[in-house]
Parts: structure tokens; C-alpha cells; sequence
């Protein structure tokens, strides 16, 4: 009939026979019988009303009509292959995705925006892995990542998300048992201290009382790795945390913490969004990158 197709599974199957000039090896790599192989060819025959292999006891031969039509054929599936695998790997790229991210930026800020996220690209499968630190990609499975880092322009295959900006927070039943109207009230309450950066707490009350580190008697009340932590603590009275104001905001809203000065503090450092070259023009990194830094920018 013109203009119809052949059977597609017949063009499948003639394309490996051809291949290796024999119906069992053809079996073998398409995984069926060696019967099933026999009826499928005789199929395409059939439809194109000539033979296309001499059975000679020697083996199969190709006939005339064998050898032009198994050039075509063959480039015709080779390019079905491809455009398939180019359509399966787009998909993949756009719907599954692995973001290694700091425990704190995870567990109090993108969790909570899961919601949001799906609405923005229902079509994301989005695997998080934790890690802190220096971040290496040739060391990762993750396709892309969230890292603080210092400011600067030297990151490679970074782009600065949002600058950090800290604040000192308290649950309000402390400020019952000691007020704090003016920086050096602060110091009356135990500080929880970032053990990773354990600079923070001198740095920001030099900046807030105007006084020299070496001036300030500091009294810490436990040690926490991570932000995350320290907030937690913070909301279990234990004293006064450091903590981005966007990792605080959801405590701050609901009243469980307060930021008794209104104070915050711009530590010198960022949170950056690494991706490698390679990764850079994915569409699904793209999309995520965008909504990333719309939701973290909104005032």
C-alpha cells in the first residue's frame, strides 16, 4: 500500500539478520526464538512481495533487493536510537536532579518550600544529599550544589545566591528574666557558639556595641556545627543563637524566637549555587536555579 510502513518490528528484526547473516545469532541478540525470527522476516517479505535472503546451504545471502534495503534501514533505526535516547536523556535531565546542600539550608528552608517547588516544576524528582564544606563535583554523584562560602569572585562554577546576613535571636521567655534595649545587654544571656566559625559571636558584637573583641567578656553556653542546631536550641531557651535570616524566618514569624534589636549582621560570607560546565545549560538545573533564587530573594 503507498505510503504505509512496514511492520517495525519485522524492519527490526531483518536489520540484525542482515547484520549477521544468521537467523539464530539474530535470535540471540533479540532475545527470541529462532522460529519467532523466521516468521517475522518472511512478515517483511511478504508485505514487500520479494525475497530478501537466499536460504543457500552455505548460510543466508543477501538478495539484490536484501543488499539495497538494508543500508536505509539500517540508518533509519540508528537515527529512531538516537533521537530516542536524546528525548530520554532531556527528561532525565529535566526531572530527576541531585542537589548536595548544608543541612541547615535544607532542613529549615527548602523542605518547608517543597510545595512551592513541586508547583513550580511538578515534573522534578529532587534527590538531596547532605554535605558542608569545600565541594568537589569529580567527588559527587550530585548534579549540582549549595554551599556558604566566603564572598568572593574566585568560586568556580558558582553563582552567589544571596549574601549572608545574620541575626541574633532569643526565645521571649528569656528576655522576661533579662531585657535586652541596647547591645551590651546581649552579653547577660549565654551565647551559642558556631563551633565552625567560632569568630561569629566577636565579630558581630564588635560591630553592633562598637567595642574590641578583646574588650568583651563572651559567656557560651554549648557549641553546634550547624545552624540548624543552634536555632533549635535557641527555641529551647538554652540562650542566644546566630542564625541567616531566612533560615530564621519561619521561627521568627511564628514567635518562637525574637530578634530582641532588630540587629543583623553581614557576615562577609554567601550562599552560592554550584554547578559544573558540563551541567550548566540543563534545563531542569536552569529552572531550579531561577525558582532558587526568586523564592530566596523575596522580601
Amino acid at each position: 500500500m503507498p505510503g504505509s510502513l512496514p511492520p517495525l518490528n519485522a524492519l527490526r528484526t531483518f536489520e540484525v539478520a542482515a547484520r549477521r547473516l544468521s537467523f539464530s545469532r539474530a535470535a540471540r541478540e533479540l532475545c527470541v526464538t529462532q522460529g519467532a525470527v523466521s516468521k517475522q522476516i518472511q512478515l517483511l517479505e511478504q508485505y514487500l512481495e520479494q525475497p530478501l535472503f537466499d536460504r543457500a546451504p552455505s548460510g543466508l545471502v543477501l538478495t539484490e533487493a536484501g543488499r539495497l534495503y538494508l543500508p536505509a534501514i539500517s540508518q533509519a533505526i540508528e537515527k529512531i536510537q538516537t533521537a530516542t535516547a536524546i528525548l530520554q536523556q532531556r527528561a532525565h535531565e529535566s526531572s530527576s536532579l541531585t542537589l548536595n546542600l548544608t543541612p541547615s539550608f535544607s532542613n529549615l528552608w527548602l523542605i518547608p518550600r517543597l510545595d512551592a517547588l513541586w508547583q513550580a516544576m511538578p515534573e522534578l524528582n529532587l534527590t538531596m544529599l547532605s554535605g558542608d564544606g569545600e565541594f568537589h563535583f569529580r567527588d559527587s554523584e550530585a548534579d549540582m550544589a549549595i554551599r556558604c562560602l566566603p564572598l568572593s569572585l574566585s568560586h568556580e562554577h558558582s553563582v552567589l545566591l544571596r549574601e549572608e546576613e545574620l541575626l541574633a535571636v532569643i526565645h521571649p521567655d528569656l528576655l522576661r528574666e533579662a531585657a535586652i534595649e541596647k547591645p551590651m545587654d546581649l552579653l547577660a544571656h549565654p551565647l551559642l557558639q558556631h563551633t565552625t566559625r567560632p569568630q561569629l559571636w566577636r565579630q558581630f558584637l564588635e560591630q553592633v556595641t562598637g567595642q574590641e573583641p578583646r574588650e568583651l567578656q563572651l559567656r557560651y553556653n554549648h557549641g553546634f556545627e550547624h545552624f540548624y542546631m543552634s536555632l533549635e536550641a535557641a527555641r529551647q531557651r538554652q540562650g542566644i543563637a546566630l542564625v541567616p535570616d531566612f533560615m530564621a524566618a519561619a521561627a521568627l514569624a511564628a514567635g518562637e524566637v525574637v530578634n530582641p534589636l532588630g540587629i543583623s549582621y553581614h557576615s562577609g560570607y554567601g550562599f552560592y549555587f554550584l554547578v559544573p560546565p558540563y551541567r550548566s545549560g540543563t534545563q531542569g538545573i536552569q529552572q531550579f536555579h531561577s525558582w532558587l533564587s526568586q523564592q530566596l530573594n523575596q522580601r
